[in-house]
């Protein structure tokens, strides 16, 4: 009976241990494919989805049906701020066999791909080439002059892009769309100075771009002042009886509505800055004067300051007395609960960019009111979409069992499932342990091995030799981690076998101190941050060397907030620009900065992968020299300290 019993001892073992290995998850079956699913997404602002149905579309169409989803995809590609993914695509589709609409197509996504990059005189001739094709359709032609438009905005040619909106209008069709197009040329006209305006009216010769310069000379000049402006308005309407100008412009600059003002000469910047905030305050503050005192404009605005103390709910009450001490733009408040008071209790008389992104929607204000903040989940939802574009499918989440780690864990799973990806396995943990084993073990499920081994012993009465494994069905890992925890957390990560698993993080893995010696432990995590905190040469490093010779709290946290308050300034003068078409961009020190259809402001961010304790850009490919010099991988990508 003895062979028996021995022979008995690892069927048993067998048996139970089968249950120590995880079966692999079947990703979730993606819905039938169709245009309409891809048509709707891209509507609703969902450009990563949309262009991932786009890419499937194209996968089973014929030619031309495949081409025209090919560059769809690449479109809303752009649209979403993938760059890199939208240039790897655009060069295989095949346009040379189909007919000169395809190859326009081709063109203008070439060249708005250079404008992303920085590269707009190469852009303007792709759009030249494109727009020497011979039959193409109006709408084709209007896009042409549209992002020929941006390029040219771009190269600080205001008078260039509205010269190519004036030639936009005549391949436009209903009264809406050029309502539109005539506010995007107004919006360009009336931020130019005085001046400039004058020297453009002496030397236009074309009468339609003339009637425009003079009407936002007359606009720049009456600012406030209504009687004067009525009879202006009247006398350029006599002067100009058949000139294209709507009455959507000429109306509003009667009634003087919000952001049919003139050049802005005035700005409030509401901070909460005697408060338990007053760091995060003081930070933005300082990069918000810093990039107005390297502002040699003699007619840059006046700034006035309003400290909005610590209490959120009376923020309200200082933007009123902003708006009436003659505010013509408003920065700030700063904080969620703060605009949050604005949202539901101000009127936005005048154009606002609030410092925080809220969750209600903005309704009939959205024209004049924009969004711009560092939301964690922003961060989050960016992990989901970088690690589906890098072709991972299952993932496993590590978050800390706090309010933060609740927030991005729901943000990033949701986008993450959205996209199509499954998550295999979520597990939170506690930020006062020094010691993550058990939800490490947990989350790889090598607890359970264990577990299944002590059974096994117990079962045969023996000690056995085991060696756990970590689970073998996770394509990746998002950690929403602090520097300080993910310092413990990877080396343990490595320790029970993951070593190979990548790992997806936020900028909040990164103190921005550069202390290899401590960050050598983060070594293999991925993590999007803002090209401020990750780049160390080029443009940015100018910045840094102009603005921050005597701020004492250089590569911090507090960095970031600093950032924020540069490309507050940065951005004012562009809102104009990236607001004429969803997926223009404004390159900031923050990120590329693009508007959604609400007026939040979206950060597209560098990545970079902690490697023998320094942050090493992955994202090496934005290599223009008017954007950011970025080193080769061969190179020391580390940054000047």
């Amino acid at each position: 009976m003895k062979p028996i019993r021995w022979l008995a001892i690892p069927i048993i073992c067998a048996a139970i241990l089968a249950g120590c290995e995880t079966v692999p998850v079947a990703p979730t079956a993606l819905p039938p494919v169709s245009a309409d699913t891809a048509e709707k997404a891209e509507r609703d602002g969902e450009y990563l989805l949309a262009a991932r149905e786009y890419t499937r579309l194209a996968e089973t169409a014929a030619s031309p049906r495949k081409q025209d989803y090919e560059l769809r995809a690449v479109s809303t590609l752009l649209k979403a701020g993938q760059l890199r993914e939208a240039r790897s695509q655009i060069e295989p589709i095949n346009v040379t066999p189909l007919d000169a609409t395809f190859n326009a197509r081709k063109r203008i996504l070439q060249a708005r791909i250079l404008i992303t990059e920085g590269a707009h005189e190469q852009a303007i001739r792709q759009l030249d080439e494109a727009g020497r094709l011979r039959n193409l359709s109006p709408a084709l032609l209007s896009e042409i002059n549209s992002v020929r438009a941006q390029s040219e905005l771009a190269l600080d040619n205001p008078i260039g892009a509205v010269r190519n909106l004036i030639g936009r209008e005549q391949y436009i069709v209903g009264k809406e769309a050029v309502t539109e197009n005539q506010q995007q040329m107004w919006k360009i006209l009336v931020s130019l100075p005085r001046a400039r305006l004058a020297t453009e009216l002496n030397i236009a010769r074309d009468p339609v771009l003339s009637g425009w310069v003079e009407l936002a000379l007359i606009a720049v000049e009456n600012a406030g002042q209504p009687l004067r402006m009525n009879a202006a308005v009247e006398h350029w309407k006599k002067a100009h009886p058949n000139h294209p100008a709507g009455e959507a412009v000429l109306g509003a600059l009667i009634s003087q509505a919000p952001g049919m003002i003139g050049r802005i000469d005035r700005i409030a910047l509401l901070l909460p800055l005697s408060s338990g905030y007053a760091a995060a305050a003081q930070a933005v503050r300082d990069g918000f004067l810093a990039m107005d005192a390297a502002n040699t404009d003699p007619d840059k605005p006046k700034i006035k300051i309003y400290d909005t103390g610590p209490d959120p709910l009376k923020s309200h009450d200082f933007y009123e007395q902003a708006v009436n001490d003659g505010a013509q733009f408003i920065v700030g408040p700063l904080g969620r609960e703060a605009a949050e008071t604005i949202m539901r209790l101000a009127s936005f008389r005048v154009p606002t960019l609030m410092l925080s992104h809220t969750d209600d929607e903005p309704g009939s204000t959205s024209k004049y009111l924009f969004q711009f903040g560092l939301p964690p989940e922003q961060e989050a939802r960016q992990v989901a979409e970088r690690a589906w574009l890098d072709g991972h499918r299952q993932a496993a989440v590590l978050y800390p069992k706090t309010p933060w780690g609740e927030r991005m864990m729901t943000a990033w799973s949701s986008h993450w499932q959205r996209l199509g990806g499954v998550v295999v396995a979520s597990q939170s943990y506690s930020e006062e342990d020094v010691d993550f084993s058990e939800p490490i073990k947990n989350l790889l499920n090598i607890a359970q091995s264990e577990a299944r081994k002590e059974l096994i012993e117990k079962t045969i009465g023996q000690k056995l030799r085991f060696e756990s494994r970590a689970r073998q069905d996770i394509d990746f890992i998002f950690l929403a981690s602090d520097a300080k925890h993910g310092r413990l957390i990877k080396p343990q990560l490595n320790f029970y076998h993951a070593a190979r698993v990548p790992v997806y993080s936020t900028s909040h893995i990164f103190t921005g101190t550069g202390d290899a010696m401590r960050d050598i432990d983060l070594d293999g995590i991925q993590f999007g941050d803002m090209p401020w905190m990750l780049v160390g040469d080029g443009k940015i490093q100018e910045l840094r060397q102009a603005l921050q010779r005597d701020w004492p709290y250089v590569h911090t946290d507090l960095d970031r907030l600093y950032a924020l308050g540069v490309d507050s300034y940065a951005i004012l003068p562009h809102l104009n620009r990236i607001s004429m078409e969803s997926g223009a961009r404004f390159n900031g020190v923050t990120s590329g900065l693009s508007l959604d259809h609400n007026g939040r402001l979206q950060r597209q961010l560098l990545w970079a992968r902690f490697s023998r304790g320094v942050p090493r850009l992955v994202d090496t490919f934005l290599k223009h020299q008017d954007q950011f010099k970025i080193q080769s991988n061969d190179e020391t990508n580390e940054r000047s300290e």
